[in-house]
């Protein structure tokens, strides 16, 4: 039997985890695959130009369609991973992989400027884009929290890839505002860019429908255990993110000033929750989809 892939996510935990043997001492037969993570994201081209960024429309949601719910077309990418609780729902509705639903993450994001910029309250990002990743946290997270302020018609997403081409984008002044989270939001900040909106959302776990159910509950008991190390010491641990920081900005920040980013939280994402997500995602017309089409809660969800 091949050992049980973990795709990383730009979280503390698998690393910590893999450190100190947590996942060992489960005894889960695993491979943490380092090729799978962030780090490996090559540089938006558009950055380096004077061409026009160009929408991407292949996100997370179209990423785990192409994998069944491995995130990715790639037989290694991962049979575990992450992405936001929107994404996780309905692929997993759809029957793209399961969703894990004994835990989640919560993940630190905000809506980002340059410090030079006009934009000085949310009221301010009116008709102004905001770079997101299509169908991805930053997408839906960047919409519920300019739904607070704008009219929908004054809200201006621009679709720009991962996380990390939306830096690259940004830094780059291609972009005027972005939606960045975790170790890109950290960055971003030691850049002198402002926050001007938090947009924090939760993460889900994804497993491929291949995939061991019981070697799930291994890697998951492995990240909270880890949680418990990062939270009552994070200092120890902050090294690791560079392990999934692209090789062009490794050198450029100090991950000794970065937030803890992803939590894990060991509590269920419930059937209320995983219908509100439904409702409020068909009620704005996400997917090109029924609300009917797919299968329940009890169907689409491990729990």
């Amino acid at each position: 039997m091949s050992k049980f892939t973990i795709q990383p996510h730009g979280r503390l935990n698998d690393w910590v985890a893999d450190e100190k043997g947590y996942f060992t001492d489960e005894g889960l037969d695993y491979f943490l695959n380092v090729d799978a993570s962030y780090k490996s994201v090559q540089m938006l081209p558009e950055a380096t130009t004077d061409a026009p960024i160009k929408d991407n429309l292949h996100g997370a949601f179209e990423r785990y369609e192409d994998g069944g719910g491995r995130k990715g077309s790639r037989n290694d990418a991962g049979d575990v991973s992450c992405a936001c609780h929107w994404t996780v729902n309905q692929s997993a509705k759809l029957q793209n992989g399961i969703m894990y639903g004994k835990a989640y993450s919560v993940c630190d994001a905000a809506i980002v400027v340059p410090a030079e910029s006009d934009v000085l309250i949310p009221d301010d990002l009116a008709n102004v884009e905001v770079a997101v990743g299509y169908h991805s946290g930053s997408h839906y997270s960047a919409q519920q929290a300019l739904e607070i302020f704008l009219d929908p018609k004054d809200i201006a997403l621009k679709f720009v890839g991962t996380s990390w081409s939306r830096v690259d984008a940004a830094l780059a002044r291609k972009i005027p505002a972005v939606n960045v989270w975790g170790p890109q939001l950290y960055l971003m900040e030691q850049k002198g860019f402002r926050r001007v909106v938090s947009t924090t959302f939760v993460m889900a776990f994804m497993f491929a429908n291949d995939a061991d159910p019981e070697d799930v509950e291994k890697y998951m008991r492995g990240l909270i255990r880890a949680q418990a190390d990062i939270d009552a010491e994070p200092e120890k641990y902050k090294k690791y993110f560079l392990t999934e920081i692209p090789e062009r900005y490794a050198d450029e920040v100090d991950v000794r000033r970065f937030g803890n980013g992803e939590r894990v939280v060991p509590q269920p994402y419930t059937q209320e929750m995983f219908e509100q997500t439904q409702d409020w995602m068909h009620e704005r017309d996400l997917f090109d989809v029924d609300i009917e089409e797919g299968v329940p809660y009890a169907e689409a969800v491990h729990s």
